[in-house]
């Protein structure tokens, strides 16, 4: 009895599925038919929207934007650099303006310290550089005017880069219209539009026929002059043959249209000799007139170029000192037949030991000698640390000594002529 109990109880515990109401599976097959439907017209684009992708894939990109090319100005930015650092600590005294020219030369101005001056010293700096670079610059111009030498610093404008090859812009190739496709479709739809084609064809084909004489000018003459009652004035004949008055151009306008713009390169020289040259008349302005010239780097060709115009022959109160020069490549300056010219004395002082460096300074002392210049004076030095100071400075030093043997000047008194 007990096994039978059991037995039914494990029976009735088992799950039992029951069969499902015909409706419900119906409601359920429509519902799942419904959003397959819904999910096709999704997909499935309407005429309209067809019709806006073919336009959009048949409109041709011709090619990219222009956009300008914008390159900062660093040597403004350097400029303004150095400025806020002087007026952080409180040297804005040193800062002068040279006028002279269209646009106004800024300086770093030192006199000298002893009551004894020497002269002026002016200082060019090196492309990339300004008027207070502290590696060279800024030992120099510190440490002269302790010796009696009067120091002017002038900064100069952005470099000259050489331009970037033109780069045409790139093109997109026109996708061609399906044209024929199109109308061919549209003749067998609308059997009217072949009647008409062909009857224009016929006409064109009359029209062109050879064999037709166009008529005369005379009978067309005729046939105005019946028309309108009224002939034609012989004076208008007259000015119809007559040709066109030809347009009237001054000389004066011919000239000014026919002179060429200057190259950038030509300009460019000539601005930066112009600046070499305020810079002198400033120290000239200050009562210096034994001038001494540092040109570090490519500044050498511009203080070469203005030298060779400035001076004539032998003449005293000028002197020359150069470092680490180069010759300028864009613009092409000729800096050793330049500095061949010039018969001053001259200091060519060398930090680098590259062999390219080397090789051209061996070529610049070669150029010196075949002029029989004996006032020239090329000196090897190490390279410059940036730890040293100005009293540190090898470089510094060194051209105090040779300014004292070869350039000391004295102060004078200038008598006034009374006229």
């Amino acid at each position: 009895m007990l096994i039978l109990q059991s037995l039914l109880f494990l029976l009735l515990s088992f799950p039992l599925w029951a069969a499902d109401d015909p409706a419900e599976s119906s409601d359920a097959a429509t519902q799942s038919g419904s959003m397959e439907g819904e999910a096709s017209e999704q997909t499935q684009p309407a005429e309209g929207d067809s019709s806006d992708a073919s336009t959009a894939s048949d409109t041709p990109i011709t090619e990219y934007e222009d956009v300008p090319r914008i390159t900062p100005d660093k040597a403004k930015q350097r400029f303004a650099e150095v400025i806020r650092n002087l007026k952080l600590y409180q040297r804005e005294s040193e800062i002068v303006e040279i006028s002279g020219n269209e646009t106004p030369l800024m300086g770093l101005y030192l006199p000298e310290n002893t009551g004894k001056p020497q002269g002026g010293v002016l200082i060019l700096h090196d492309i990339n550089q300004h008027a207070h670079w502290p590696h060279t610059i800024t030992p120099i111009r510190e440490y002269l005017p302790d010796y009696g030498w009067n120091t002017l610093s002038i900064f100069f404008d952005q470099y000259i880069e050489k331009p970037l090859p033109e780069v045409k812009p790139f093109q997109f190739a026109a996708a061609p219209l399906p044209a024929e496709t199109n109308t061919t479709a549209d003749d067998e739809n609308n059997p009217d539009a072949s009647d008409t084609s062909a009857a224009s064809e016929e006409v064109a084909t009359e029209n062109t026929d050879p064999t037709t004489e166009p008529a005369p000018v005379d009978a067309l003459n005729a046939d105005t002059q019946d028309n309108n009652g009224i002939e034609d004035d012989p004076l208008d004949a007259v000015a119809n043959s007559l040709d066109e008055v030809p347009e009237f151009t001054s000389p004066q306008a011919e000239e000014i249209v026919a002179e060429p713009e200057p190259p950038i390169e030509e300009t460019f020289i000539e601005d930066m000799i112009a600046r070499t040259e305020q810079g002198l008349q400033k120290l000239n302005e200050m009562g210096q007139f034994n001038i001494v010239i540092i040109a570090n780097g490519y500044s050498a060709n511009w203080a070469a170029k203005m030298l060779e115009k400035r001076i004539s022959g032998e003449q005293k109160g000028y002197a020359l000192i150069l470092i680490d020069a180069k010759a300028s490549t864009y613009p092409p300056v000729d800096l050793n037949t330049s500095l061949a010219k010039l018969n001053i004395p001259m200091l060519d002082i060398i930090t680098e030991d590259a062999p390219e460096q080397l090789r051209i300074s061996k070529t610049r002392k070669g150029a010196m000698l075949r002029e029989q210049n004996k006032k020239y004076m090329q000196l090897f030095l190490p390279a410059i640390k940036p730890s040293l100071s100005a009293e540190d400075n090898m470089i510094a030093r060194r051209i105090r000594g040779w300014l004292l043997t070869h350039a000391a000047g004295e102060e004078v008194a200038v008598k006034v002529k009374n006229y």
